[in-house]
């Protein structure tokens, strides 16, 4: 799913904390609205983010920012 981002929200995303550490959780015990990026490398033992998402998309606002690139007026998909 390719999702967009207004120019006016890059500013915004600059002031977006890293969701605390003791969010993490191992991915196969992650639920429901949680951050599901992968930190570190992906294995069977993989730990995501963890912190609580709102919103039903699959990752936190902060790691939204390193996973979508923002888009450009007159960009052609």
């Amino acid at each position: 799913m390719n999702q967009l981002v207004r120019m006016s929200q890059v500013g915004e995303a600059e002031s977006i904390k890293e969701p605390s550490p003791e969010f993490r959780v191992p991915f196969a015990q992650s639920g429901a609205f949680v951050c599901k990026y992968i930190i570190g490398e992906p294995s069977d033992q993989a730990i995501c983010c963890g912190a609580p998402v709102s919103d039903g998309k699959s990752w936190c606002a902060f790691h939204r920012r390193i996973v979508f690139e923002p888009a450009r007026p007159g960009r052609i998909r």
